[in-house]
């Protein structure tokens, strides 16, 4: 009687904690993807199964154990599915029928031999190290699927593999301590159950959460700083980013090159093909900037049809090469406006970084350049001469 009214207390602590962590979810982003949005849901799920699980193992008191030994062990396994069917979603993967039919087979497959485990296998132990070896195939595919998905500049990637590494972890850790300190009971003990379970779902919890919060915050971050025009970064990032660079530069004596460029008579494309025809005129001048430079090159729309780009490691006789190529490229791209195929042109002005001077006296000469170039006729590239 008292180990039931102790399991009592450990049930209501887990569904308290369950009941808490899922109200929480209605708190977290929802993403703007439908099928993303579905991780939440099956996250939820998972929270209600583990309760089942515990609920389950409360059946040795009332029925048969080995009923109670199944139902527990199948939601275990059902858990993981939810997991992996949770990560897979939160990394826009489609959850099909196919998923759905290898969870049903495994499930069943799982019963029978949970069922002989229980016959056949005196040591309880022996029993969970079972059921770990048959969590760890959905589990070992929801770490795949992670790992494909991985990428290290993402906190919130860093954060769900590691809560998934540790909650794996912990029922290892589980099975352990059954065959070292409690390898004489047949069933599980309760306080190492409960200590189990709750630990799986604080971390797993906490993990996800951090992870979608920390997508979000670094989506926000990526809209605050990139034009939502042209996909080119926007004035935000020009300050933050060109300090950095020019302290680098100064730091390490390496060379760095500014070009400001400008699109040739973009007023009289307004004026005479509308702002919409300006526009599609921008996304291809863009476009045609960043294919043509180097990764670690930055283009930037500062204004209008105003664009600057850094050029680490380039001095100013690479900075006009550069500039040169970019202009051929945009003289060379046809844009299609109402059926009309229109070209364009755009003036250059390079500098080269002077590290005794400040990064906007180095953009002001770039501009001085770009002014020049304007002046003397358009479609040209201009060095600014000290």
């Amino acid at each position: 009687m008292q180990e039931y009214l102790i399991s009592m207390s450990y049930f209501s602590a887990l569904s308290i904690v369950c009941i808490v962590l899922y109200a929480f979810t209605y708190f977290l982003p929802t993403p703007e993807n439908q099928n993303k949005a579905r991780s939440t849901f099956y996250f939820r799920l998972l929270l209600l199964f583990t309760i089942a699980a515990f609920e389950a193992i409360l059946l040795r008191f009332e029925y048969l154990p080995i009923a109670s030994a199944i139902v527990t062990n199948l939601f275990i396994l059902l858990i993981s599915y939810l997991l992996m069917f949770a990560i897979y979603t939160r990394y826009d993967c489609e959850i099909t029928l196919r998923h759905y039919l290898a969870c049903t087979i495994h499930s069943v497959f799982f019963i029978g031999l949970i069922y002989l485990a229980q016959i056949y296998l005196n040591a309880g132990y022996l029993r969970s190290a079972l059921v770990l070896m048959n969590i760890f195939i959905p589990y070992a595919l929801t770490l795949r699927k992670c790992n494909q998905q991985f990428k290290m500049h993402r906190v919130g990637d860093r954060i769900l593999y590691g809560s998934l590494l540790l909650t794996l972890l912990i029922f290892v850790v589980y099975v352990v301590f059954y065959a070292l300190f409690f390898s004489d009971e047949k069933h599980v003990p309760l306080s190492l159950y409960f200590t189990a379970l709750l630990s799986f779902i604080c971390i797993l919890f906490f993990g996800f959460a951090l992870s979608i919060i920390y997508s979000l915050v670094g989506k926000l971050r990526k809209e605050i700083i990139t034009d939502k025009l042209t996909g080119a970064k926007n004035r935000n990032y020009l300050t933050d980013v060109a300090e950095k660079m020019y302290s680098l530069a100064k730091r390490r004596q390496e060379p760095l090159s500014v070009i400001l460029c400008d699109i040739d008579s973009f007023k009289k494309i307004n004026d005479s093909y509308g702002h919409s025809a300006g526009d599609k005129v921008l996304v291809s001048f863009s476009h045609v900037i960043e294919s043509s430079l180097r990764t670690e090159d930055i283009l930037i729309r500062i204004g209008g049809e105003e664009f600057i780009i850094l050029l680490p490691y380039n001095d100013i006789d690479k900075a006009l090469l550069t500039a040169e190529r970019l202009r051929k490229a945009i003289n060379e791209e046809n844009i299609d406006i109402g059926g009309k195929n229109i070209q364009i042109s755009a003036s250059f002005g390079v500098v080269q970084v002077d590290t005794t001077k400040s990064i906007d006296d180095n953009i002001n000469h770039a501009d001085i350049a770009l002014y020049e170039a304007k002046r003397s006729g358009r479609n040209k590239v201009i060095a600014y001469s000290r």
